[in-house]
Order: C-alpha cells, then sequence, then structure tokens
C-alpha cells in the first residue's frame, strides 16, 4: 500500500474528504487550489485539492480511502456547473414553498446541486428548532429524483453564505477567506476595544487570528 497516493478536497459545503489518487493521475499533477472531481458515495462532485501525500496508515487511517479521485476540471464542466446551479435555485424554490407552508419562517440560505446531479445541498434558517421537511423531501425525490441534505445553520452561518461587511469597513472573515469557523473566541483580553459582537451577534470571529 506505500505506493497508494491520497488527495485531500474540500467540497463547497467546505467539508473535506481524503480521496484516492488513480495511478493514471500523479502526485504532482494534484496541485493545491486545483478544481477535481470526485466520486463520492453519493456519486460524482467537484471540489478543490487542499492536499496530496503518500498513503500513511499513521497518518490517515488504516484503510484506504473508498472514495476516489475521477478526473480534474475540464472546460466542459464549467457548462455542466452552470446548468446545476439554475437546477439548484429551481428545486430551492419548490422545496422552500413546501416548508414554508408549515414553517412561515423557514428560509433557505444557499442550495448547490451535486455535479452527478444526484444530491441537493441546503443551508436554511427557522426559529422553529428542527422543523419537519420529510414532505419536501420527499416531493424532491419524486419530482426531480434528487436526494436532499439539509442542515440548519445558525448566525454566523447566514452572514457567511450572504456575505456582508464587518465593522471593521472589510468583507467578513467569514464571508471572505475564512474556512472554518474558531473552536475559541476568546474577547475577555479585547473588551477595552469597541464592539463585542460582529454583525452576526457573536463573538467576532478575528480576536481568534489577530495575535
Amino acid at each position: 500500500m506505500t505506493d497508494v497516493n491520497v488527495v485531500s478536497v474540500v467540497m463547497p459545503e467546505r467539508g473535506v474528504f481524503l480521496v484516492r489518487c488513480p495511478d493514471s493521475i500523479s502526485i504532482d499533477e494534484c496541485q493545491p487550489g486545483r478544481k477535481a472531481i470526485v466520486m463520492l458515495d453519493y456519486g460524482l462532485d467537484s471540489g478543490e485539492i487542499v492536499s496530496a501525500a503518500q498513503y500513511d496508515p499513521a497518518i490517515h487511517g488504516d484503510r484506504v480511502p473508498g472514495y476516489r479521485l475521477d478526473r480534474f476540471l475540464q472546460d466542459g464542466d464549467a457548462e455542466r456547473i452552470a446548468e446545476n446551479s439554475d437546477l439548484a435555485d429551481k428545486m430551492k424554490s419548490s422545496f422552500e414553498e413546501t416548508v414554508v407552508a408549515d414553517v412561515p419562517d423557514f428560509r433557505i440560505l444557499s442550495a448547490r446541486l451535486s455535479f452527478g446531479r444526484s444530491r441537493l445541498f441546503l443551508r436554511y434558517i427557522s426559529e422553529r428548532r428542527r422543523p419537519d421537511l420529510s414532505r419536501a423531501t420527499s416531493e424532491m425525490k419524486s419530482l426531480f429524483n434528487v436526494s436532499v441534505n439539509a442542515w440548519q445553520v445558525g448566525p454566523r452561518d447566514e452572514v457567511a453564505c450572504t456575505g456582508a461587511i464587518g465593522p471593521c469597513g472589510r468583507i467578513c472573515c467569514c464571508a471572505s477567506w475564512q474556512k472554518r469557523f474558531p473552536t475559541k473566541v476568546n474577547p475577555l483580553k479585547n473588551m477595552n476595544q469597541a464592539g463585542v459582537n460582529g454583525i452576526c451577534g457573536r463573538f467576532k470571529c478575528c480576536w481568534s487570528f489577530e495575535n
């Protein structure tokens, strides 16, 4: 197994998958930032390469990943991704209309259709905790033959999805360069600064990075 190469790929939803690199693709071709098509458990999807290395059980676990790198993004793939975006908007509207009948404050922040068009990824907000989405999910399967992954998100995620200008006058960290929210934010040492919270109402993410 020492001759197996593995690649870390970050998806648009910020999840990272470890995939196996086929023999036809060299590790030198897998440069960080390069777009690729990967085969996951729900079919083909597009992501961005983060890193590549030779498989090491001590680092990557005792099993070679079942997911695999299918190929790099090609010129013709951009057209399909654009079509997927239009389809995702139609699915989003249909899904939202069905749920709003039962949950009036339900609102979808983002919708993305996987490259292979088998999975719809939704992020939504609602004051109701874990609203019942089963009827809408069943309708999506019946109308569009897609499975739905829906995440209820909080204020930080809402800003990250919609984008906004922070109190500093720049685009919010979460909506620009920040890949993941900080696990710990301690504003106590900065209490002398004006404004404890960002526009999302939570402690400013930037305080985790300033030092």
